[in-house]
Protein backbone atom coordinates (compact mmCIF):
# COMPACT_ATOMS: atom_id res chain seq x y z
CA UNK A 1 0.00 0.00 0.00
CA UNK A 2 3.18 2.48 0.73
CA UNK A 3 3.46 2.64 -3.14
CA UNK A 4 0.32 3.64 -3.89
CA UNK A 5 0.39 7.94 -4.49
CA UNK A 6 -1.14 10.09 -2.35
CA UNK A 7 -4.64 11.84 -2.86
CA UNK A 8 -2.24 15.12 -3.94
CA UNK A 9 0.02 13.15 -6.09
CA UNK A 10 -3.21 12.01 -7.64
CA UNK A 11 -4.42 15.03 -7.91
CA UNK A 12 -0.86 16.60 -9.21
CA UNK A 13 -0.64 13.72 -11.58
CA UNK A 14 -4.45 13.89 -13.30
CA UNK A 15 -3.93 17.72 -13.49
CA UNK A 16 -0.90 17.09 -15.80
CA UNK A 17 -2.36 14.68 -17.64
CA UNK A 18 -5.46 15.56 -18.81
CA UNK A 19 -4.68 18.60 -20.85
CA UNK A 20 -2.34 16.28 -22.49
CA UNK A 21 -5.19 13.79 -23.04
CA UNK A 22 -7.33 16.39 -24.41
CA UNK A 23 -4.65 17.46 -26.58
CA UNK A 24 -4.03 14.01 -28.31
CA UNK A 25 -7.63 13.76 -28.80
CA UNK A 26 -7.75 16.63 -30.44
CA UNK A 27 -4.91 15.41 -33.22
CA UNK A 28 -6.91 12.09 -33.59
CA UNK A 29 -10.06 13.97 -34.18
CA UNK A 30 -8.70 15.78 -37.46
CA UNK A 31 -8.09 19.41 -38.29
CA UNK A 32 -10.85 22.26 -37.27
CA UNK A 33 -12.36 22.94 -41.45
CA UNK A 34 -16.21 23.79 -39.79
CA UNK A 35 -18.28 26.66 -40.72
CA UNK A 36 -17.79 29.18 -38.43
CA UNK A 37 -13.74 29.04 -39.15
CA UNK A 38 -14.26 29.77 -42.83
CA UNK A 39 -16.71 32.36 -41.99
CA UNK A 40 -15.58 34.74 -39.53
CA UNK A 41 -13.10 33.51 -36.38
CA UNK A 42 -9.66 33.63 -39.33
CA UNK A 43 -10.72 36.26 -41.39
CA UNK A 44 -11.72 39.20 -38.74
CA UNK A 45 -8.96 38.54 -36.79
CA UNK A 46 -6.29 39.31 -39.67
CA UNK A 47 -9.21 42.14 -40.73
CA UNK A 48 -8.48 43.79 -36.96
CA UNK A 49 -4.68 43.47 -37.34
CA UNK A 50 -4.72 44.72 -40.37
CA UNK A 51 -6.72 47.94 -40.09
CA UNK A 52 -9.37 46.44 -43.22
CA UNK A 53 -12.42 47.73 -41.48
CA UNK A 54 -13.96 50.03 -43.48
CA UNK A 55 -12.12 48.94 -46.74
CA UNK A 56 -13.45 45.43 -47.05
CA UNK A 57 -17.28 45.46 -45.68
CA UNK A 58 -19.41 42.53 -44.58
CA UNK A 59 -17.35 39.69 -46.02
CA UNK A 60 -17.70 37.56 -42.22
CA UNK A 61 -21.55 38.21 -43.14
CA UNK A 62 -23.36 38.78 -39.94
CA UNK A 63 -20.26 37.79 -37.93
CA UNK A 64 -18.01 40.76 -39.20
CA UNK A 65 -19.49 42.65 -36.57
CA UNK A 66 -18.57 39.86 -33.41
CA UNK A 67 -15.84 40.34 -31.48
CA UNK A 68 -12.26 39.27 -32.72
CA UNK A 69 -10.52 39.20 -29.76
CA UNK A 70 -11.08 35.84 -28.82
CA UNK A 71 -9.83 35.13 -32.38
CA UNK A 72 -6.17 36.50 -32.27
CA UNK A 73 -4.36 33.93 -30.43
CA UNK A 74 -5.71 31.12 -32.84
CA UNK A 75 -5.01 33.27 -36.06
CA UNK A 76 -1.19 34.70 -34.68
CA UNK A 77 -0.43 31.09 -33.61
CA UNK A 78 -1.77 29.77 -36.64
CA UNK A 79 0.89 31.78 -38.77
CA UNK A 80 4.05 30.12 -36.65
CA UNK A 81 2.74 26.87 -35.57
CA UNK A 82 1.95 24.16 -37.34
CA UNK A 83 -1.03 22.60 -37.68
CA UNK A 84 -0.83 19.64 -35.87
CA UNK A 85 0.78 21.69 -32.64
CA UNK A 86 -2.16 23.99 -32.64
CA UNK A 87 -4.30 21.89 -32.34
CA UNK A 88 -2.90 19.93 -29.60
CA UNK A 89 -2.68 23.16 -27.76
CA UNK A 90 -6.23 24.19 -28.20
CA UNK A 91 -7.14 20.65 -27.25
CA UNK A 92 -4.64 21.21 -23.82
CA UNK A 93 -7.18 23.62 -22.99
CA UNK A 94 -10.03 22.17 -22.84
CA UNK A 95 -8.02 20.13 -20.20
CA UNK A 96 -8.39 22.98 -17.94
CA UNK A 97 -11.98 22.08 -17.36
CA UNK A 98 -11.38 19.08 -16.01
CA UNK A 99 -8.97 20.57 -13.50
CA UNK A 100 -11.59 23.44 -12.54
CA UNK A 101 -14.31 21.19 -12.35
CA UNK A 102 -12.14 18.79 -10.25
CA UNK A 103 -11.08 21.34 -8.04
CA UNK A 104 -14.74 22.66 -7.71
CA UNK A 105 -16.11 19.25 -6.98
CA UNK A 106 -13.49 18.78 -4.17
CA UNK A 107 -14.77 21.62 -2.92
CA UNK A 108 -18.16 20.91 -2.49
CA UNK A 109 -18.45 17.24 -1.70
CA UNK A 110 -18.65 15.68 1.80
CA UNK A 111 -16.79 12.37 2.20
CA UNK A 112 -14.64 10.50 4.51
CA UNK A 113 -11.60 10.04 3.35
CA UNK A 114 -9.81 12.31 0.76
CA UNK A 115 -9.40 10.03 -1.76
CA UNK A 116 -12.84 9.15 -1.89
CA UNK A 117 -13.47 12.82 -2.08
CA UNK A 118 -10.92 13.25 -4.94
CA UNK A 119 -11.88 10.39 -7.02
CA UNK A 120 -15.74 11.80 -6.95
CA UNK A 121 -14.65 14.73 -7.95
CA UNK A 122 -12.00 13.70 -10.67
CA UNK A 123 -14.86 10.87 -11.68
CA UNK A 124 -17.72 13.38 -12.05
CA UNK A 125 -15.03 16.17 -13.77
CA UNK A 126 -14.29 13.59 -16.23
CA UNK A 127 -17.74 12.47 -17.26
CA UNK A 128 -18.79 16.12 -17.57
CA UNK A 129 -15.52 17.13 -19.75
CA UNK A 130 -16.19 14.14 -22.12
CA UNK A 131 -20.12 15.57 -22.70
CA UNK A 132 -20.97 15.03 -26.64
CA UNK A 133 -20.51 18.37 -27.83
CA UNK A 134 -17.87 19.39 -25.37
CA UNK A 135 -15.71 16.75 -26.79
CA UNK A 136 -16.69 17.71 -30.40
CA UNK A 137 -15.29 21.03 -29.80
CA UNK A 138 -12.08 20.21 -28.91
CA UNK A 139 -9.46 21.89 -31.65
CA UNK A 140 -11.49 23.60 -33.06
CA UNK A 141 -12.74 27.30 -32.55
CA UNK A 142 -16.36 27.43 -31.09
CA UNK A 143 -14.62 28.33 -28.23
CA UNK A 144 -17.44 27.13 -25.87
CA UNK A 145 -15.84 24.88 -24.98
CA UNK A 146 -13.05 27.31 -23.39
CA UNK A 147 -15.27 30.40 -22.46
CA UNK A 148 -16.68 27.55 -19.85
CA UNK A 149 -13.47 28.57 -18.06
CA UNK A 150 -15.12 31.33 -17.09
CA UNK A 151 -18.06 29.76 -15.23
CA UNK A 152 -16.47 27.52 -13.77
CA UNK A 153 -13.57 29.99 -12.54
CA UNK A 154 -16.59 32.41 -11.02
CA UNK A 155 -18.31 29.26 -9.28
CA UNK A 156 -14.51 28.24 -7.55
CA UNK A 157 -14.02 31.53 -6.58
CA UNK A 158 -17.65 32.13 -4.81
CA UNK A 159 -17.66 28.39 -3.42
CA UNK A 160 -14.30 28.58 -1.97
CA UNK A 161 -15.06 31.96 -0.60
CA UNK A 162 -18.58 31.04 0.63
CA UNK A 163 -18.13 31.96 3.98
CA UNK A 164 -16.41 35.31 3.84
CA UNK A 165 -18.66 36.53 1.38
CA UNK A 166 -21.69 35.93 3.83
CA UNK A 167 -20.12 36.87 6.82
CA UNK A 168 -16.51 37.32 7.02
CA UNK A 169 -14.60 40.55 6.45
CA UNK A 170 -12.74 41.58 2.98
CA UNK A 171 -16.05 40.26 1.24
CA UNK A 172 -15.71 43.34 -1.26
CA UNK A 173 -12.37 42.45 -2.93
CA UNK A 174 -13.30 38.52 -3.16
CA UNK A 175 -16.66 39.09 -4.94
CA UNK A 176 -15.28 41.53 -7.46
CA UNK A 177 -12.52 39.30 -8.21
CA UNK A 178 -15.30 36.40 -8.25
CA UNK A 179 -16.87 38.32 -11.14
CA UNK A 180 -13.87 38.56 -12.95
CA UNK A 181 -13.94 35.20 -14.84
CA UNK A 182 -17.59 34.99 -16.00
CA UNK A 183 -17.27 38.78 -16.90
CA UNK A 184 -14.19 38.30 -19.38
CA UNK A 185 -16.36 35.02 -21.14
CA UNK A 186 -19.01 37.20 -21.57
CA UNK A 187 -17.04 40.10 -23.09
CA UNK A 188 -15.17 37.61 -25.59
CA UNK A 189 -18.33 36.13 -27.13
CA UNK A 190 -21.82 37.69 -25.50
CA UNK A 191 -23.19 34.02 -26.25
CA UNK A 192 -22.00 33.67 -23.06
CA UNK A 193 -23.98 36.12 -21.11
CA UNK A 194 -26.52 33.41 -19.31
CA UNK A 195 -23.46 32.55 -17.12
CA UNK A 196 -22.84 36.23 -15.20
CA UNK A 197 -26.45 35.96 -14.98
CA UNK A 198 -26.92 33.14 -13.55
CA UNK A 199 -24.08 33.74 -11.14
CA UNK A 200 -25.85 36.58 -9.67
CA UNK A 201 -29.24 35.67 -9.39
CA UNK A 202 -27.86 33.16 -7.15
CA UNK A 203 -25.92 34.61 -5.07
CA UNK A 204 -28.72 36.88 -4.69
CA UNK A 205 -30.71 34.09 -3.78
CA UNK A 206 -29.09 31.31 -1.84
CA UNK A 207 -25.87 33.78 0.53
CA UNK A 208 -26.50 33.00 3.82
CA UNK A 209 -26.65 36.42 5.18
CA UNK A 210 -29.27 39.40 5.47
CA UNK A 211 -30.42 41.04 2.40
CA UNK A 212 -28.90 44.01 2.18
CA UNK A 213 -25.53 41.98 2.37
CA UNK A 214 -26.66 39.44 -0.20
CA UNK A 215 -27.25 42.56 -2.11
CA UNK A 216 -24.23 44.18 -1.89
CA UNK A 217 -22.19 41.18 -2.64
CA UNK A 218 -23.93 40.84 -5.78
CA UNK A 219 -23.42 44.62 -6.59
CA UNK A 220 -19.85 43.94 -6.11
CA UNK A 221 -19.81 40.76 -7.56
CA UNK A 222 -21.32 42.87 -10.92
CA UNK A 223 -18.76 45.33 -10.91
CA UNK A 224 -16.00 42.44 -11.48
CA UNK A 225 -18.17 41.38 -14.51
CA UNK A 226 -18.85 44.71 -15.96
CA UNK A 227 -14.79 45.44 -14.76
CA UNK A 228 -14.25 42.27 -17.12
CA UNK A 229 -16.90 42.06 -19.69
CA UNK A 230 -14.96 46.00 -20.73
CA UNK A 231 -11.04 44.70 -20.80
CA UNK A 232 -12.64 41.60 -22.73
CA UNK A 233 -15.09 43.48 -25.27
CA UNK A 234 -14.95 47.13 -24.11
CA UNK A 235 -13.52 48.40 -27.61
CA UNK A 236 -15.69 46.54 -29.91
CA UNK A 237 -17.95 47.66 -28.30
CA UNK A 238 -17.15 51.18 -28.44
CA UNK A 239 -16.27 50.56 -32.03
CA UNK A 240 -19.68 49.40 -33.33
CA UNK A 241 -21.54 52.28 -31.31
CA UNK A 242 -18.69 54.94 -32.77
CA UNK A 243 -19.34 53.23 -36.48
CA UNK A 244 -22.64 52.14 -36.28
CA UNK A 245 -24.69 53.84 -33.49
CA UNK A 246 -25.39 50.25 -31.81
CA UNK A 247 -22.80 49.09 -29.33
CA UNK A 248 -23.93 45.47 -30.62
CA UNK A 249 -24.95 45.76 -33.84
CA UNK A 250 -26.62 44.22 -35.76
CA UNK A 251 -28.46 42.88 -32.56
CA UNK A 252 -31.72 44.30 -31.77
CA UNK A 253 -31.27 47.19 -33.95
CA UNK A 254 -35.01 48.04 -33.92
CA UNK A 255 -34.08 49.50 -30.40
CA UNK A 256 -30.78 51.63 -31.85
CA UNK A 257 -32.21 51.88 -35.64
CA UNK A 258 -28.71 52.11 -36.81
CA UNK A 259 -29.58 53.25 -40.70
CA UNK A 260 -26.48 50.43 -41.38
CA UNK A 261 -29.03 47.83 -40.83
CA UNK A 262 -32.60 47.12 -41.11
CA UNK A 263 -34.89 48.14 -37.85
CA UNK A 264 -34.74 44.38 -36.89
CA UNK A 265 -33.57 42.10 -33.81
CA UNK A 266 -30.86 40.22 -36.10
CA UNK A 267 -31.64 37.22 -34.08
CA UNK A 268 -30.83 33.59 -34.70
CA UNK A 269 -34.06 31.93 -34.13
CA UNK A 270 -33.04 28.86 -35.82
CA UNK A 271 -33.72 27.03 -32.86
CA UNK A 272 -36.26 29.03 -31.30
CA UNK A 273 -38.66 27.59 -28.19
CA UNK A 274 -42.42 28.68 -28.94
CA UNK A 275 -44.97 28.10 -26.39
CA UNK A 276 -44.59 27.26 -22.95
CA UNK A 277 -45.06 24.00 -22.87
CA UNK A 278 -42.68 23.08 -25.62
CA UNK A 279 -40.20 25.33 -23.23
CA UNK A 280 -41.03 22.71 -20.59
CA UNK A 281 -39.99 19.98 -22.88
CA UNK A 282 -36.83 21.23 -24.44
CA UNK A 283 -34.43 19.36 -22.65
CA UNK A 284 -36.61 16.02 -23.18
CA UNK A 285 -36.70 16.93 -27.05
CA UNK A 286 -33.51 18.26 -27.69
CA UNK A 287 -31.57 14.96 -25.72
CA UNK A 288 -33.64 12.74 -28.38
CA UNK A 289 -33.08 14.96 -31.23
CA UNK A 290 -29.97 17.25 -31.07
CA UNK A 291 -31.25 19.02 -34.46
CA UNK A 292 -33.69 20.61 -32.31
CA UNK A 293 -31.09 22.64 -31.25
CA UNK A 294 -27.75 21.65 -32.44
CA UNK A 295 -26.66 21.85 -36.09
CA UNK A 296 -25.01 18.47 -35.50
CA UNK A 297 -26.32 15.25 -34.68
CA UNK A 298 -25.47 13.58 -31.41
CA UNK A 299 -27.06 12.19 -28.22
CA UNK A 300 -25.85 13.51 -24.15
CA UNK A 301 -28.44 12.98 -21.35
CA UNK A 302 -26.22 14.86 -18.75
CA UNK A 303 -28.63 18.16 -19.42
CA UNK A 304 -31.47 16.19 -19.65
CA UNK A 305 -30.71 14.38 -16.01
CA UNK A 306 -29.53 17.72 -14.56
CA UNK A 307 -33.19 19.21 -15.67
CA UNK A 308 -34.89 16.66 -13.71
CA UNK A 309 -33.00 16.30 -10.60
CA UNK A 310 -32.46 20.33 -9.34
CA UNK A 311 -36.31 20.59 -9.37
CA UNK A 312 -36.39 17.48 -7.34
CA UNK A 313 -33.55 18.25 -4.98
CA UNK A 314 -35.12 21.59 -4.93
CA UNK A 315 -38.44 20.61 -3.53
CA UNK A 316 -37.30 18.09 -1.11
CA UNK A 317 -35.26 20.85 0.50
CA UNK A 318 -38.10 23.26 0.75
CA UNK A 319 -40.45 20.64 2.08
CA UNK A 320 -37.21 19.81 4.54
CA UNK A 321 -37.34 23.28 5.66
CA UNK A 322 -41.05 23.87 5.42
CA UNK A 323 -41.68 20.93 7.71
CA UNK A 324 -38.91 22.00 9.94
CA UNK A 325 -37.21 18.68 9.95
CA UNK A 326 -33.28 18.58 10.50
CA UNK A 327 -31.14 17.94 7.61
CA UNK A 328 -29.96 14.07 7.44
CA UNK A 329 -26.78 13.40 6.39
CA UNK A 330 -24.97 14.97 3.78
CA UNK A 331 -22.23 14.60 1.19
CA UNK A 332 -22.14 17.76 0.07
CA UNK A 333 -21.55 21.32 1.41
CA UNK A 334 -25.15 22.59 1.37
CA UNK A 335 -25.11 26.30 0.87
CA UNK A 336 -23.01 26.27 -1.85
CA UNK A 337 -24.25 23.50 -3.60
CA UNK A 338 -27.36 25.30 -3.49
CA UNK A 339 -25.85 27.94 -5.00
CA UNK A 340 -24.11 26.29 -7.66
CA UNK A 341 -27.21 24.29 -8.44
CA UNK A 342 -29.14 27.93 -8.78
CA UNK A 343 -26.55 29.42 -10.73
CA UNK A 344 -27.27 26.28 -13.61
CA UNK A 345 -30.74 26.85 -13.39
CA UNK A 346 -30.83 30.38 -13.90
CA UNK A 347 -28.40 30.09 -16.62
CA UNK A 348 -30.30 27.40 -18.63
CA UNK A 349 -33.37 29.47 -18.20
CA UNK A 350 -31.09 32.97 -19.72
CA UNK A 351 -30.24 30.87 -22.47
CA UNK A 352 -33.50 28.91 -23.55
CA UNK A 353 -35.21 32.81 -23.53
CA UNK A 354 -32.42 34.10 -25.56
CA UNK A 355 -31.18 31.10 -27.87
CA UNK A 356 -31.83 27.59 -27.50
CA UNK A 357 -28.57 26.66 -29.52
CA UNK A 358 -27.75 23.96 -27.45
CA UNK A 359 -23.70 24.25 -27.85
CA UNK A 360 -23.90 27.43 -26.20
CA UNK A 361 -24.16 25.49 -22.85
CA UNK A 362 -21.65 23.30 -23.30
CA UNK A 363 -20.70 24.59 -19.87
CA UNK A 364 -23.62 23.15 -18.50
CA UNK A 365 -22.97 19.68 -20.16
CA UNK A 366 -20.17 19.45 -18.78
CA UNK A 367 -21.50 20.27 -15.34
CA UNK A 368 -24.10 18.29 -14.84
CA UNK A 369 -22.90 15.18 -13.25
CA UNK A 370 -21.07 17.31 -10.73
CA UNK A 371 -24.99 18.68 -10.70
CA UNK A 372 -26.09 15.57 -10.47
CA UNK A 373 -24.39 14.81 -7.36
CA UNK A 374 -25.08 17.81 -5.55
CA UNK A 375 -28.85 17.39 -6.47
CA UNK A 376 -28.66 13.98 -4.71
CA UNK A 377 -26.51 15.20 -1.94
CA UNK A 378 -29.05 17.24 -0.83
CA UNK A 379 -32.18 14.70 -1.16
CA UNK A 380 -33.63 12.57 1.75
CA UNK A 381 -32.26 9.09 1.94
CA UNK A 382 -29.70 6.95 2.94
CA UNK A 383 -26.07 7.41 2.43
CA UNK A 384 -24.73 4.96 0.50
CA UNK A 385 -27.75 4.94 -1.74
CA UNK A 386 -27.69 8.18 -2.59
CA UNK A 387 -23.77 7.85 -3.54
CA UNK A 388 -24.87 4.58 -5.53
CA UNK A 389 -27.18 6.32 -7.59
CA UNK A 390 -25.02 9.51 -8.05
CA UNK A 391 -22.11 7.23 -9.75
CA UNK A 392 -24.65 4.78 -11.51
CA UNK A 393 -26.20 7.56 -13.39
CA UNK A 394 -23.11 9.22 -14.26
CA UNK A 395 -21.61 5.91 -16.00
CA UNK A 396 -25.21 5.49 -17.42
CA UNK A 397 -25.05 9.23 -18.82
CA UNK A 398 -21.06 8.34 -20.73
CA UNK A 399 -22.41 4.84 -21.71
CA UNK A 400 -25.35 6.72 -23.72
CA UNK A 401 -23.46 9.24 -25.32
CA UNK A 402 -23.26 9.57 -28.74
CA UNK A 403 -20.45 12.11 -29.89
CA UNK A 404 -21.03 14.51 -32.53
CA UNK A 405 -19.30 15.83 -35.50
CA UNK A 406 -17.81 18.54 -36.92
CA UNK A 407 -16.05 19.45 -40.40
CA UNK A 408 -12.88 18.04 -39.81
CA UNK A 409 -10.20 17.32 -42.71
CA UNK A 410 -6.83 15.38 -42.89
CA UNK A 411 -4.22 18.00 -41.13
CA UNK A 412 -2.02 19.82 -43.42
CA UNK A 413 1.21 21.96 -42.73
CA UNK A 414 -1.03 25.02 -41.64
CA UNK A 415 -4.66 25.46 -40.44
CA UNK A 416 -5.50 27.00 -43.67
CA UNK A 417 -3.54 27.06 -46.55
CA UNK A 418 -5.44 28.25 -49.75
CA UNK A 419 -4.07 27.76 -53.61
CA UNK A 420 -4.61 31.25 -55.68
CA UNK A 421 -4.61 31.71 -59.68
CA UNK A 422 -2.22 34.50 -61.14
CA UNK A 423 -4.01 37.67 -60.40
CA UNK A 424 -3.37 40.65 -63.02
CA UNK A 425 -3.40 43.84 -61.32
CA UNK A 426 -4.08 42.98 -57.38
CA UNK A 427 -3.19 46.86 -56.36
CA UNK A 428 -6.27 47.84 -58.54
CA UNK A 429 -8.57 45.30 -58.02
CA UNK A 430 -12.23 45.18 -56.44
CA UNK A 431 -13.54 41.75 -55.46
CA UNK A 432 -17.35 41.02 -54.89
CA UNK A 433 -18.53 38.26 -52.81
CA UNK A 434 -22.31 36.55 -52.91
CA UNK A 435 -23.96 33.36 -52.21
CA UNK A 436 -23.73 32.20 -48.39
CA UNK A 437 -20.59 29.55 -48.51
CA UNK A 438 -17.96 30.73 -46.00
CA UNK A 439 -15.30 32.76 -47.94
CA UNK A 440 -13.50 35.22 -46.10
CA UNK A 441 -11.02 32.73 -44.97
CA UNK A 442 -9.47 32.62 -48.23
CA UNK A 443 -8.91 36.13 -48.13
CA UNK A 444 -5.82 36.64 -45.72
CA UNK A 445 -3.89 34.88 -48.63
CA UNK A 446 -4.72 37.43 -51.17
CA UNK A 447 -2.44 40.33 -52.25
CA UNK A 448 -3.66 42.95 -48.97
CA UNK A 449 -3.76 46.15 -51.76
CA UNK A 450 -7.25 44.08 -53.14
CA UNK A 451 -10.40 45.38 -51.54
CA UNK A 452 -13.63 42.81 -50.79
CA UNK A 453 -17.03 43.65 -50.81
CA UNK A 454 -19.78 40.93 -49.86
CA UNK A 455 -22.56 42.18 -51.49
CA UNK A 456 -24.71 39.10 -50.73
CA UNK A 457 -25.08 37.96 -47.51
CA UNK A 458 -27.09 36.37 -44.20
CA UNK A 459 -26.85 39.85 -42.77
CA UNK A 460 -28.15 41.93 -45.91
CA UNK A 461 -28.62 41.52 -50.32
CA UNK A 462 -29.45 44.52 -52.44
CA UNK A 463 -32.75 44.17 -52.60
CA UNK A 464 -32.86 45.91 -49.32
CA UNK A 465 -32.39 49.38 -50.71
CA UNK A 466 -32.58 51.07 -47.27
CA UNK A 467 -29.20 49.62 -45.58
CA UNK A 468 -26.74 51.67 -45.87
CA UNK A 469 -23.69 48.98 -46.62
CA UNK A 470 -25.99 48.76 -49.85
CA UNK A 471 -25.83 52.16 -50.71
CA UNK A 472 -21.78 52.61 -49.37
CA UNK A 473 -21.33 49.22 -51.73
CA UNK A 474 -22.98 50.42 -55.15
CA UNK A 475 -21.55 54.13 -54.76
CA UNK A 476 -17.87 51.92 -54.48
CA UNK A 477 -18.96 49.76 -57.34
CA UNK A 478 -20.26 52.29 -59.39
CA UNK A 479 -16.72 54.53 -59.39
CA UNK A 480 -14.29 51.90 -59.76
CA UNK A 481 -12.12 52.00 -62.00
CA UNK A 482 -9.80 48.97 -62.24
CA UNK A 483 -10.93 45.05 -62.69
CA UNK A 484 -14.07 43.85 -61.11
CA UNK A 485 -13.41 39.91 -59.94
CA UNK A 486 -16.15 37.74 -58.13
CA UNK A 487 -15.36 35.64 -55.85
CA UNK A 488 -17.65 32.24 -54.82
CA UNK A 489 -18.54 28.92 -54.60
CA UNK A 490 -19.58 27.47 -57.92
CA UNK A 491 -22.73 25.51 -56.65
CA UNK A 492 -24.26 29.00 -55.55
CA UNK A 493 -22.94 30.72 -59.09
CA UNK A 494 -27.41 31.16 -59.82
CA UNK A 495 -27.48 33.40 -56.94
CA UNK A 496 -24.36 35.10 -57.85
CA UNK A 497 -25.49 35.86 -61.15
CA UNK A 498 -28.53 37.20 -59.92
CA UNK A 499 -27.03 39.26 -56.97
CA UNK A 500 -24.23 40.93 -60.06
CA UNK A 501 -27.33 41.37 -62.50
CA UNK A 502 -28.43 43.64 -59.29
CA UNK A 503 -25.26 45.63 -60.06
CA UNK A 504 -26.13 45.94 -63.16
CA UNK A 505 -22.91 43.11 -63.72
CA UNK A 506 -22.58 39.73 -65.41
CA UNK A 507 -19.77 37.32 -65.04
CA UNK A 508 -17.16 36.59 -67.96
CA UNK A 509 -17.00 32.73 -67.45
CA UNK A 510 -14.08 32.33 -69.62
CA UNK A 511 -12.09 33.82 -67.63
CA UNK A 512 -12.83 31.87 -64.36
CA UNK A 513 -9.98 30.45 -62.21
CA UNK A 514 -9.80 28.12 -59.34
CA UNK A 515 -9.07 28.91 -55.90
CA UNK A 516 -8.53 25.75 -53.64
CA UNK A 517 -7.92 25.30 -49.55
CA UNK A 518 -7.95 21.87 -47.44
CA UNK A 519 -10.36 23.15 -45.69
CA UNK A 520 -12.48 24.36 -47.93
CA UNK A 521 -15.81 22.91 -49.62
CA UNK A 522 -14.87 22.65 -52.78
CA UNK A 523 -13.13 24.50 -55.22
CA UNK A 524 -14.30 28.46 -55.60
CA UNK A 525 -14.22 30.60 -58.76
CA UNK A 526 -12.83 33.74 -59.20
CA UNK A 527 -14.10 35.11 -62.14
CA UNK A 528 -13.57 38.68 -63.98
CA UNK A 529 -16.75 40.94 -64.16
CA UNK A 530 -18.16 42.78 -66.86
CA UNK A 531 -20.92 45.76 -66.88
CA UNK A 532 -23.90 45.44 -68.48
Amino acid sequence: MTGLPTPREARRLLFWAAPIAFGLVALALGMDADWDLRNYHYYNAWALLSGRDGWDMLVSQRPSFYNPALDLPYFLLAQILPARALAFLYGMLHGLNLVLLTLLGERLLILDGAWRRFGLAALLATAGSCGAVALSEIGTVFYDNLLSLGLFGSLLAVVAHWRRLAEGRRWLVVAVVAGLPAGLAFGLKQTAVMFPVGLAVALLLTLPAPPLRRLQVTFAFGIGVVLATIAGGGYWLWHLWAHYGNPIFPHFNQIFHSPWGLPEAYRDVQYAVGSPWQRLIFPFTFSFDSKLASEIQFRDFRVLTAFLLIPVAGLAEVGRVLAGAPPGRRFVDRGPAIFVLVSAAAAYLVWLLLFAVYRYITALEMASPLLLALAFGLMPGPHRWRLGLTVGLVMLMVATTRFGQWIRVPFTDHAVEVSLPAIADPAHSLVLLAGHEPLSFLLPSFPPAMRFLRIDSNFTNPDETTVRFNQVMRRIVAEHQGPLLALFIPTERHDVVTRLGNYGLALDETGCAPVTSPIGAAPYALCPIGRK
